[in-house]
């Protein structure tokens, strides 16, 4: 019931002078309801804002480049459905990338019958205070997927994690927020597409594979900053 309040209230606001929302795609298989003045960034645009070895694979900003809005795709395949595991795994490390951070929500949801752990929070970092929306999926079938298609996924190319990011400077979240909240309402993601779009991963070796559950203990190990 919160959900739909929300989309409703924002859905309201678009209504009233704010940019409509058009449909884009991200990669193949994977849509996004977009304002019609974001457009796609070019390779070399995102190269050059994103210098990292984990650029995302398609990038939108605004007219004004004050927005940004992507889609990561991890390169390995993640080990298991369990959300609750991403999703403490990702807290911690959200936690450690900034001076301070502000969590707005922090729950999983469905959006359009697939589950996401959703992020919405504030950060600080070196005088720098931003606003963020992300999504995080596993690319394996829902539910509903699997009832109504009988096709086999791409071959050792399911599990990749979806991670969908919005970000402006907190200056902007007052008139992007309620926007944001509708454009990660609006994504869609057929799995058999997305899997065969998505370069192939190589298999990691039983021997060499590192669990989630692992990955969660090490981290605590370390000792997460508390913020």
């Amino acid at each position: 019931m919160k959900n739909i309040l929300f989309v409703c209230f924002a859905l309201l606001l678009l209504s009233a002078g704010q940019p409509k929302l058009v449909n884009q795609k991200m990669v193949e298989g994977i849509t996004v309801g977009m304002p019609k003045d974001f457009t796609q960034m070019s390779d070399d645009d995102i190269a050059n804002k994103y210098p990292s070895t984990k650029k995302p694979v398609s990038m939108y900003t605004n007219l004004d480049r004050t927005v940004d809005f992507g889609l990561n795709i991890s390169k390995s395949r993640w080990g298991g459905l369990d959300l609750n595991i991403l999703k403490d795994i990702f807290h911690a490390t959200i936690v450690d990338s900034y001076d301070t951070v502000i969590f707005l929500q922090e729950d999983i949801i469905s959006i359009n019958g697939r589950p996401y752990v959703r992020y919405e929070y504030n950060s600080r970092f070196d005088k720098t205070e931003g606003y963020h929306y992300l999504l995080i999926s596993i690319l394996a079938k829902t539910v509903g997927e699997a009832d109504v298609d009988k096709e086999k996924l791409a071959p050792d190319n399911a599990n990749h994690l979806l991670i969908f990011n919005f970000y402006c400077a907190k200056t902007y979240q007052t008139k992007y927020q309620p926007i944001a909240g509708v454009m990660m309402q609006s994504i869609h993601v057929n799995t058999n597409q997305a899997c065969k779009a998505i370069p192939s991963a190589e298999k990691p070796a039983a021997k060499g594979l590192v669990t989630p559950e692992q990955i969660l203990q090490d981290q605590k190990k370390r000792g997460t900053k508390n913020k």
